[in-house]
């Protein structure tokens, strides 16, 4: 949340979803972003956070104020980095790469 706060964005977190976070941009781009942690270096959707992600992308608000779906892992190992995939893109592998890019992170 400090990081998108930090860049301008507009952030809250909806009531009864402790992993999503919705954020605009300064220019009024919309974002949703779902939360996901990994003490390893791959993190594999099980079939729930498969679902869960399913149904965000159907819930994205369309048209005038679309809104763009990320997936967000933060990662333990091999060192401390958050990665951020498209939710599609996430959704179609079913799991994320620790050592495919990735924002330095140190809690």
């Amino acid at each position: 949340m400090r990081y998108l706060v930090g860049r301008g964005h507009a952030v809250k977190a909806p009531v009864g979803q402790p992993r999503v976070l919705l954020s605009r941009s300064i220019q009024g781009t919309r974002y949703r972003w779902l939360l996901f942690c990994s003490e390893r270096s791959v993190k594999r959707l099980t079939a729930i956070e498969h679902e869960g992600i399913k149904r965000h992308l159907s819930l994205k608000r369309k048209g005038k104020a679309a809104e763009q779906v990320y997936v967000v892992v933060s990662f333990q190992e091999p060192v401390p980095k958050v990665v951020v995939l498209p939710a599609a893109k996430a959704f179609q592998k079913g799991r994320i790469r620790a050592d495919k890019g990735g924002i330095p992170w140190h809690l």
